[in-house]
Parts: structure tokens; sequence; C-alpha cells
């Protein structure tokens, strides 16, 4: 028995192990000529890393998936623990260094009492196709208009009409969808209401835990492997397992054509001319290249990519905050979104960051690090003295999908077309439009293969 897994990030290589339990034989496809995807590492001109993102691993709750994801046996000497996860945002000239929620209080008085009487009327279930009726009908027009709507710009452009945008989106994921409106005691009251509860945020992550352990929920654990190369470590970790179990990597190499045989792929093709045969192709890849490689008919719509602009920095002295490992900024002085703080994650005192912004492939060029530097002193995260000791730009193309309605569409459309033509075909749970956290994306895997693998 053989198994073929295409797509070097970490959920091919985690279904790469899980896989070799069943399968005499797998092979794991990669086109670039490393693995690890988004979770790579880059380096400076004085060889300072930095990650592609902030990525820090999280047990999944799920025995098998974390004894693969983490070597529980060395946790204590490899692994930073981060329980809890520390995170913070920067909103109307201000850090609130709690929680990524944006706070609506810190708009001008008018505006959040106008705010406010709109989203106590509301507390009835949406019943919303795209991201912009739904938030009006949940946080009110004018929260909307001041909090959300430049959230959605800041990280989709400027230009992106909101109502095309899908419910289901990643919008929710960066913290658009929940705001804190009252202070602490209200906001408990409310939360009671299941209409306030879905659109309120905690004031904390630490009331947010102790809701989970009141209703016996295993709190999240957090870790970010030690080493000079920071999450590539993690792929490195990976890779070797996997290498042990004997799972067979194939770097620079792309499946260029799929065999089938009354719906049952019988083998695939690389792109050096190599046959390989095998009862389960698991595609970790965009679906377009299996269509492709399949030759099948390629549903189309008009959609478009976002560039993401890593901004790294190491620096002569330490930025201005303690505890969080990253923050968000929601304010309109900066197109910078997410900020990586490496000294409070691999907590030592090399005092590194990354500011992430996110851009049309056109815009890219105009993104530069003097000028962020420049915002991230004038949202006091850096002082005014601070020397950059070495920095790096790094420019990733199609990174972030802009989640229209065409997009969620056309996502379905190639999952349906794939796992309906084929009965040994498993598309992960990011691409097929199931799920997005990567959590959620492995245990899906594990399910998946689990419910094939059974068949035998």
């Amino acid at each position: 028995m053989k198994a073929c897994v295409v797509g070097g990030g970490i959920s091919g290589l985690t279904a790469s192990i899980l896989l070799k339990k069943h399968f005499d034989s797998v092979y794991l496809i990669e086109q670039g000529d490393q693995l690890g995807g988004l979770l790579s590492s880059v380096s400076d001109e004085l060889g300072n890393s930095y990650d592609q993102g902030t990525h820090i691993p999280e047990k999944t709750g799920v025995a098998e998936i974390d004894e693969i994801l983490f070597d529980e046996q060395d946790l204590s000497e490899n692994w930073h623990a981060l329980s809890p996860l520390v995170t913070g945002n920067y909103f109307a000239g201000s850090w609130d260094n709690t929680t990524q929620t944006i706070d609506a209080r810190k708009l001008p008085a008018a505006l959040y009492q106008q705010g406010v009487g709109e989203f106590m009327q509301l507390v009835d279930t949406p019943d919303s196709s795209s991201i912009e009726a739904y938030l009006n009908s949940t946080l009110g027009p004018t929260f909307y208009q001041h909090l959300a709507e430049p959230i959605i710009k800041k990280l989709y452009g400027s230009e992106v009409d909101c109502a095309s945008l899908a419910v289901r989106t990643g919008v929710n994921y960066f913290g658009a969808g929940r705001i804190k409106a009252f202070d602490k005691a209200t906001t408990q009251v409310l939360k009671t209401h299941p209409s306030f509860d879905s659109k309120l945020g905690f004031h904390s992550a630490a009331e947010y835990e102790t809701l989970l352990a009141e209703q016996g929920v295993l709190l999240p654990e957090y870790y970010y492997p030690k080493g000079e190369r920071g999450a590539e470590v993690w792929i490195n970790k990976l890779t070797a397992k996997a290498q042990k179990v004997g799972v067979e990597i194939l770097t620079s190499q792309q499946v260029v054509k799929i065999n089938s045989k009354a719906k049952v792929i019988t083998s695939v093709q690389l792109s050096d001319g190599q046959v390989l045969d095998c009862q389960l192709v698991y595609w970790s890849a965009p679906p377009i290249f299996a269509l492709k490689a399949a030759q099948l008919e390629i549903a189309t719509a008009p959609i478009s990519f976002r560039t993401a602009n890593l901004l790294h920095y190491t620096l002569d002295t330490k930025p201005n905050n303690d505890i969080a490992h990253y923050l968000w900024n929601w304010d309109a002085c900066s197109p910078i979104f997410r900020i990586t703080l490496y000294h409070n994650i691999r907590k030592n005192k090399q005092y590194q960051l990354t500011a992430e912004i996110l851009s049309s492939k056109e815009g890219a060029s105009e993104i530069s690090l003097e000028q962020g530097l420049k915002d991230l002193k004038a949202m006091g995260l850096i002082a005014e003295s601070t020397q950059v000791l070495s920095s790096l730009k790094q420019t990733i193309h199609n990174t972030f999908p802009v989640p229209t309605h065409d997009f969620a569409k056309l996502t379905d459309a190639h999952y349906q077309q794939l796992t309906q033509h084929f009965d040994n075909f498993i598309l992960s749970g990011r691409f097929s439009g199931r799920c997005w956290l990567q959590g959620d994306v492995l245990k899906l895997a594990q399910q998946e293969i689990q419910e094939f693998c059974s068949e035998f």
C-alpha cells in the first residue's frame, strides 16, 4: 500500500506521519526546495532569524496528533511554554495590553453613545450572507462603520466592496466580529444572553480561560521551539520524525498528472517524469493544481489575493512591551496589522520584531522598512532613540485570498469536483474551505485519514 502527500507544510508533514502508520510507503511531494510552507524562517544580512508570520504551535488535544507535533519527553528542555498566549491591540492612539478585541469606548463620545443605542437593540440572530450585512445587523451601523469596516479595508484593500465578502471569512478570526463596549461587570451580565455573547469580547484572556475551566474544557497550550531558527526548528523536528518512520521526501517536484481508473487514482506523475503508484492521495496544496493534473474542467471566478509584506527588524533597545507575544494594530495611523515580539516569545535579550502589512501585488513596492519603523515609533511601541541593527523586507505574493462570495463558491466547487470524482483523494481542510485554524485543519486531517483507512 502506497500513499502520496502533496504539499510539505505543517498539514502535509503531519498527514504523512499519520499515514505511515497505515501504508507501507508514503511519498511527501513538495514543489519548493525545502519543507515548511509558511512556517519557514528567513535571515537578514547579519544572520538574524525571523518567522514568516506569527505561528505559535498549539496542542490540539488529540493525543495522536500532539505526539507528532511535540516531543513530550523534552518539552521543558526544547520548547518555550507560552500559555497563556498574550496579545493586545492599538486603537485610537493607545494600547490595550489585555486583548486583541477593539474597544468601542475609545470612539468620540457622541459616536460611542449612538453606537451603543444601535448595538443594544440588535438581539435577533442575523441571517446574512455577506460580512457587511452580518456586522451591520450585529454591531450596528455606527460600530460597523467606525470599528469593523476600517479593519476589513486594512486587510483586504481600501477598494474592496465589503458587501462582496462572505460571512465565513478570516475577518472574524482577525477580530472584527467582536468588540468591547462596556465595563467588565456589564459585559459579564450581557454575555449571559446568546446574542450579546456572540458579539462582545472578553476584557482579558484570563476571563476566557476561566470560563473554559468552569466548563471543563482543557485550556489551550502553546509552545515555541528553542533554537536560533525559530519556527523553522519545529519544521526540522517534524521532518526528522517523518524520515525516521520512513516517509520518502521528494522536494523540487510537482505532480503534473494524476492517473485514474473508475474513480480511483492509480498513480501520479512528477515533473521529473517519475511515476508513483498509490492507493491514496492527500492534497494539501491549492486544489487548482490537482484539477490541472487530473485534466478536469476548472471552474473559474474573478478572485484576487493579497500580498504579505513582512518587515523584520533587529533593534538595539527593547520594545516598550514586556508581556505580549504578538499585537494587532486596528488604528488607521498605519497599514501594519500585526506585530510579532520575538523577545517575549523566545525569552531572550535579542530585540527583534516583525511587522506585517497586507497589500495588493502592485502596492508592495511602496511599503518600506523606513516607513514601518516610523510607524512603530509613532505608536510608541519602540522609543524614538531606537536604532536598527539589521533588517529585512520580505514580500510574499498570493498569501491571503480576498474572501468574496465568488471565492467561497469556487472553493466549494473545487472541493466537490475533486472529492466526487475520486474515491481515494483527501483535500486538506484549509483548501477545502471547511476550516481555517491550524489545529482544526490537523484534526480534520486525522479524522479523514482514519475514516479512509478503516475501509481497508
